[in-house]
């Protein structure tokens, strides 16, 4: 569950950091601690910085970040 919110907040964040809005104010409205806990998870992400999110919103996300259950994983 707390991934799957990361999950959220950072495609809120995604959405508002390209419509243009600074990085420091994106923190802000979705309820990031500062714009250092946004930074970190664009990276956990997308792989990239916010700023290249912001020019570049089609970025997808990491597939790094979603680790297949164990279930799935070949034993």
């Amino acid at each position: 569950p707390k991934r799957a919110a990361q999950l959220v907040r950072f495609d809120h964040a995604a959405h508002r950091l390209a419509a243009g809005h600074s990085a420091a104010r994106v923190a802000a409205e979705i309820g990031y601690v500062d714009q250092s806990h946004l930074h970190r998870d664009v990276m956990a992400f997308a792989g990239a910085t916010p700023t290249a999110v912001a020019v570049a919103p089609w970025l997808a996300v990491d597939d790094v970040a979603w680790a297949a259950p164990e279930y799935l994983s070949e034993s």
